[in-house]
This record gives C-alpha cells, sequence and structure tokens, in this order.
C-alpha cells in the first residue's frame, strides 16, 4: 500500500528524504512529518520540495526506510 505525502525535504548526499505524511499502517504510525533513510539515493531523483508524492515505507533492523517513491 502506498502512503500519500509531501517532501518538506531532500538531501541526497546523506540519502534521507523529509516527508509529511498520512498515517502509515504497516507502521503503527501516525501522520506526521519525518526524515526516512532511502533504499537507493536514485529514487530521489527528480523530486523536489513540495511534490505531492506516493511512497512505500519499512523499518528493516529499526531504519526507517523509503523503499518506493513516485509522483502523485
Amino acid at each position: 500500500t502506498l502512503i500519500k505525502g509531501t517532501i518538506t525535504r531532500l538531501d541526497a548526499a546523506s540519502g534521507k528524504v523529509g516527508i509529511k505524511h498520512e498515517a502509515i499502517a504497516n507502521l503503527k504510525m501516525p501522520p506526521m512529518t519525518m526524515v526516512f533513510q532511502v533504499a537507493d539515493p536514485a529514487l530521489m531523483e527528480g523530486f523536489k520540495v513540495g511534490d505531492a508524492v506516493s511512497f512505500h515505507a519499512e523499518s528493516p533492523a529499526g531504519k526507517l526506510t523509503v523503499t518506493k517513491l513516485q509522483k502523485q
């Protein structure tokens, strides 16, 4: 299931993306703005702050990680 959100921060150098997102059921997380690791920095190419996105996040080894990112 893809979650809707808005990019608030992009940091390609450290492989992190900030997203203001709706509730994430698989992570039992309420709506909030937070920074995620990105599984592959190439996922961030072509995005800018303010973009509406759909994404999937998982928590391997306790690190919140975006594994899929696409424009809405």
